[in-house]
């Protein structure tokens, strides 16, 4: 159980009830949930597999192919042991990014880059931030060959290092909005019992209340925090500028990460062709602020031009978007291979009554662009052209089933006289075994 449901559930159970394991995820230890102990790359499994399960149930049959973000610090280890966990659960058709590549990728498909362009990319999740400088490219194949019919997002790369931290993080933010309604329900709050079922219940409540007012405040100059509590209730008034200066000493990390990142990259920010930012407190207006201020503000002429700084209407979905295109590009490009295979491992032969004349191949040309000759074999139209080097696999045969009795009764006879070779042996075994004569025999034998 996952979401909402299991959110309501842990009220109940709590002892039940995990979040935050994605960054105990290829720890040795293990965590304990419930009266058993389970590694986070399964819990991190499980998770998928209920979000897999929900889509097939929405859309009336599972996703072709299931693509996950994660942070850009994993290494081959983390993502080593998310593929098996996910492969027990029968989820193979699965792609691994990061969060900085897939928001990136959102950004370069809906928007236009030139190639050589560079963007950079600043994240702040629930669990922690991140900032990234990622260059697009022409996309290639495998063997190197241009690929044009792949999507934008398969020319993209890291540039430099990627920053992360586990601060400023959405749940920091959640947290000061929660002391704000602590300084009018403080002795509420403070006798809430974790033990208790309807306390857990009234404080998962409250903090919901509080991440939603956080919300409402990007688009709103103010808000208020509905408080249900056991011993009492109403509601908390919020506005923005407050809220704001609480905030702004956890914002201000991410603009010193893209400063970080950018310098991993050995740009200037007047070298990037736009600064992305992505994760549901992106909303915010000051965040974005103080981005353009820490980036640009020494910039001359930065007020009339376009603010670089580019924010989405729904930044908290713009790294799954990214995400759900990475894996349909993916699908592309099976479904290209599958076909190229199909078409290069099948020659038809074409009839003869089939205009095959050099007017009727003039659409093709050569390597240089100039139109390809075709030599006539033969003046009689009728004639079949030579036909190409085929190379036939043999196919396999069955034997006859004259033959194939035969070889039944040969194995059977061979297998009979086995047997009997083995049961020779052990009479012959028993009957050469002779037992002790008792003593008062071997005395009258004796005289």
């Amino acid at each position: 159980m996952a979401g909402e449901a299991a959110a309501a559930k842990q009220a109940e159970s709590h002892e039940w009830g995990c979040s935050g394991f994605v960054s105990a995820l290829g720890e040795d230890a293990p965590l304990l949930l419930g009266g058993e102990f389970v590694h986070a790359h399964r819990l991190a499994a499980t998770m998928i597999e209920w979000v897999a399960d929900q889509v097939a149930h929405r859309h009336g049959h599972p996703a072709e192919h299931i693509a996950v973000t994660h942070s850009s610090s994993w290494g081959a280890h983390r993502t080593h042991l998310l593929y098996l966990a996910l492969a027990e659960l029968g989820l193979t058709d699965v792609t691994l990014l990061s969060e900085p590549l897939a928001v990136a990728v959102d950004y370069v498909t809906r928007q236009r880059v030139p190639n050589g362009g560079s963007i950079a990319v600043g994240n702040l999740g629930g669990s922690g931030s991140s900032a990234a400088v990622l260059r697009k490219d022409e996309p290639h194949d495998s063997d190197g060959v241009p690929g044009a019919a792949r999507g934008p997002g398969s020319g993209l790369e890291f540039l430099g290092t990627p920053v992360e931290s586990g601060e400023p993080a959405g749940s920091d933010l959640d947290d000061l909005v929660l002391e704000r309604v602590r300084a009018d329900f403080g002795d509420s709050v403070s006798r809430l019992d974790p033990a208790e079922p309807r306390d857990r219940g009234a404080a998962i409540r409250l903090r919901a209340e509080c991440s939603k007012a956080k919300e409402e405040l990007s688009h709103r100059e103010s808000s208020r925090v509905n408080v249900l509590l056991p011993a009492s209730s109403g509601e908390v008034p919020l506005a923005r500028a407050h809220y704001e200066r609480l905030a702004r000493p956890y914002l201000e990390w991410l603009p010193e990460m893209l400063v970080q990142a950018i310098q991993s990259a050995s740009l200037s920010p007047e070298d990037l062709e736009a600064v992305v930012l992505a994760g549901g407190p992106a909303r915010t207006p000051l965040l974005r602020n103080l981005v353009q201020q820490r980036l640009y503000g020494t910039l001359p002429g930065l007020e009339t031009i376009e603010s670089p700084v580019r924010v989405d209407g729904s930044p908290e979905l713009v790294a799954a978007r990214g995400a759900a295109c990475w894996a349909a590009e993916a699908l592309s490009a099976e479904t290209d291979r599958a076909v190229a295979g199909a078409e290069t491992s099948v020659l038809m032969r074409v009839g003869a009554g089939e205009d095959n004349s050099p007017s009727a191949s003039s659409g093709e040309y050569d390597v240089d662009g100039a139109e390809a000759v075709i030599d006539d074999v033969s003046s009689d139209p009728t004639a079949e052209p030579p036909r190409p080097p085929v190379e036939v696999e043999p196919m396999h045969i069955e034997s006859p089933p004259q033959r194939k009795a035969l070889k039944v009764v040969k194995l059977s006879l061979a297998a009979l006289l086995i047997i009997f070779g083995l049961v020779m042996t052990v009479m012959q075994g028993f009957g050469g075994s002779q037992q002790p004569a008792l003593p008062g025999v071997m005395q009258q034998v004796g005289k």
